[in-house]
């Protein structure tokens, strides 16, 4: 049978148009669902997996068929979390390598975005993935990438969530408040007064505190400040102002004791905000780094300089030097008056 021309056209057509779709459409159709499939691990791994938020950012991309990605910005709750977070990305990043490996997609493995309390930074993941995954390594170097950036004294003084925060109510001189039970903790001052850390009200196993003195023995009480732990509950460890001055540190332990948090007032208790302190990045025998030294001791100066010593729970710490021949506390150094610290050493 002869084609006529318009059967010639088409026929040409087609092939034209079938050519164009295994140059350009297949690779799209490819990269699309390398994406897809990218989005879909970590949107089940982050909440399913793990109780994390994931969020979703388009930017374009000159290296895939698509012109765009998607970069992922994964919630990580603060300083306690460090190591339970570093574990998460680990896990998931292996998921999806397995599922997308690094060479089909190498777009998608750039970086991702690391969102802590009242800061997002991206972190550049590519270097990690692109040679031979080691988990260890990803892991230290996420850890150390987040430890740096909690712990600075620009993070520790900017912190909105745990920034300073002013009276509920602003006590005044004729307030006079009683209470039947006894503070958990307590400072003397060389004038006789007292600091009292007394229990308000408990819940789920956590004690809230309202800080409060007296100065004639505990029969009665002023306020100082009405929620000195900043809403956070526990257990009220210990509270020390400095050379009785107006700066002063405050422990808040928390999970049963398993977990504390430093605070700061340099306005005699008025006003607190949570110090973060470096980790000590102590190796364990896989590998991997923590930090062992999560219960604040105590804060003192000495020689013009401020120091932290921080211990380990007295209920999970199992962390023993074999240089020391004991179970050790961490040393901490401030040059800002307790704003920020340094971590020295093992004591």
């Amino acid at each position: 049978m002869k084609k006529t021309p318009w059967g010639r056209i088409i026929l040409a057509l087609s092939i034209v148009l079938f050519g164009l779709f295994m140059v350009f459409g297949v690779p799209y159709l490819r990269d699309y669902m390398k994406l897809k499939k990218f989005v879909y691990v970590t949107d089940t791994t982050y909440p399913e997996k793990f109780q994390r938020l994931a969020t979703w950012e388009k930017k374009s991309c000159a290296i895939n068929k698509l012109g765009y990605t998607k970069v992922p910005t994964i919630e990580e709750n603060g300083y306690q979390d460090l190591s339970y977070y570093c574990e998460n990305i680990c896990d998931w990043i292996e998921e999806c390598l397995e599922q997308v490996p690094y060479n089909e997609a190498p777009w998608l493995y750039q970086v991702f975005k690391v969102e802590m309390p009242s800061l997002t930074e991206e972190f550049p993941l590519v270097s990690y993935v692109s040679a031979d995954y080691d988990r260890n390594t990803l892991y230290e170097a996420l850890y150390t990438f987040i430890d740096e950036r909690l712990s600075t004294a620009d993070y520790n003084q900017n912190y909105d969530e745990y920034g300073s925060m002013q009276y509920v109510e602003e006590p005044t001189e004729d307030e006079i408040l009683t209470f039947d039970n006894e503070p958990d903790c307590t400072y003397e001052a060389k004038d006789g007064t007292i600091y009292c850390m007394m229990p308000i009200d408990r819940a789920a196993g956590s004690s809230y505190y309202m800080l409060v003195k007296t100065t004639d023995g505990g029969e009665t009480y002023t306020l100082v400040n009405s929620d000195p732990y900043r809403g956070s509950g526990g257990q009220a460890a210990w509270i020390e102002f400095i050379d009785d001055s107006d700066l002063g540190f405050a422990c808040l332990t928390y999970s049963g004791g398993d977990e504390g948090m430093l605070y700061r007032t340099d306005d005699r208790g008025k006003t607190f905000t949570i110090v973060n302190y470096p980790s000590a990045q102590i190796k364990l025998s896989d590998g991997t780094i923590y930090n062992p030294f999560v219960i604040p001791e105590k804060v003192w100066k000495e020689d013009g300089k401020l120091y932290l010593l921080a211990g380990q729970s007295p209920w999970s710490g199992d962390y023993y030097s074999e240089e020391l021949d004991k179970y050790p506390s961490g040393l901490y150094v401030s040059q800002n008056d307790g704003i920020s610290f340094e971590y020295l050493g093992e004591q």
